[in-house]
């Protein structure tokens, strides 16, 4: 399409954390990134959504899309479900905020989370079962573990916990979940034991309840999902939070976690620090969350244009 050592026109509009401009480029009055979209080159990224080009890509991509060529070559048109969805984007976003302790982060950007109210509970069981297994501790070897087993395990810090067996690869390599706090561990069968009737889950349910933050991407390149993960870790892990459930997913839900102290919210603190972009949602109720509350916070960062290049 085009050469190299063109004279060119750049537009900025934003910047990432790396020191990067985003924005656009203008070869003799035209729009390159438009371009790209209209001769199948590129798709549009969500994010271009509140930027001034976003029209003008529409309309050169579903021309595209119907000539099914180069990034088209496979595209099927999908089922309107506009008509399913209407009901459910009417409805209102609803708070409800709960003090929550958060004990585990994981290395997609979920997070567990024990609920502070039954805080006390989980203190009483664990000092009663530790008492019972001090009176009388497991023979070793007696147990074999299963996958789907809940059990006991002696961790790191020489202390039982509740947990789950999730895959035996032999006596030696037993991986394990302590359903109580989130983590996970490879231990020897040597280290579990038989879980007490009087300690199970039907005496007091599983206390780590796994979510992930809402309204935000986590990065895909390991660098940057790693600086984010170093961030939430520091910022959050071992502390007390609120937590407001916002909609559901597919193996947890997505939810909006605020500092106990100072009521700010830590995903959005994660956007204004450039180490993540804002996930615009396709729900018109979800939409108004994310414009209302979070695209007009002054030192948000939104991913303005995110277009892939491919030049023949």
């Amino acid at each position: 399409m085009f050469a190299f050592q063109f004279q060119v026109e750049v537009e900025v509009e934003s910047m990432d954390k790396a020191g990067n401009f985003i924005g656009w480029l203008h070869i003799d009055g035209v729009n390159l990134s438009v371009a790209l979209v209209e001769n199948s080159l590129s798709k549009v990224h969500f994010t271009a959504e509140r930027s001034s080009y976003y029209k003008a890509l529409l309309s050169v991509e579903e021309p595209a899309k119907l000539k099914r060529e180069k990034v088209w070559s496979n595209y099927e048109e999908q089922p309107a479900e506009e008509a399913v969805l209407q009901v459910a984007e009417e409805k209102e976003r609803t708070t409800n905020y709960k003090p929550v302790f958060v004990t585990e982060i994981t290395d997609d950007l979920h997070f567990y989370v024990q609920d502070v109210e039954t805080g006390t509970q989980l203190e009483k069981l664990m000092e009663s079962m530790r008492s019972e297994i001090a009176a009388h501790p497991p023979m070793e070897g007696s147990y074999t573990p299963r996958r789907g087993d809940y059990c006991i395990a002696k961790f790191i810090d020489g202390e039982w916990y509740r947990a789950r067996v999730e895959k035996v690869e032999s006596p030696a390599k037993v991986h394990v979940f302590y359903i109580d706090y989130g983590n996970k561990e490879c231990v020897a069968s040597s280290r579990l034991g038989v879980l007490p009737p009087a300690f199970s889950t039907r005496v007091l349910p599983a206390q780590a309840t796994e979510y992930t933050f809402a309204y935000i991407q986590v990065p895909q390149d390991e660098d940057a999902k790693a600086d984010v993960i170093d961030s939430v870790v520091r910022d959050i892990q071992n502390t007390q939070c609120l937590l407001n459930v916002e909609f559901g997913g597919p193996s947890c839900s997505f939810v909006t976690l605020q500092f106990a102290d100072s009521k700010d919210d830590v995903g959005l603190g994660l956007v204004k620090e450039g180490l993540v972009m804002v996930d615009v949602r396709k729900e018109k109720h979800l939409q108004k969350v994310v414009s209302t509350q979070w695209f007009h916070q002054p030192g948000a960062v939104i991913g303005i244009v995110m277009v892939d290049m491919l030049f023949l």
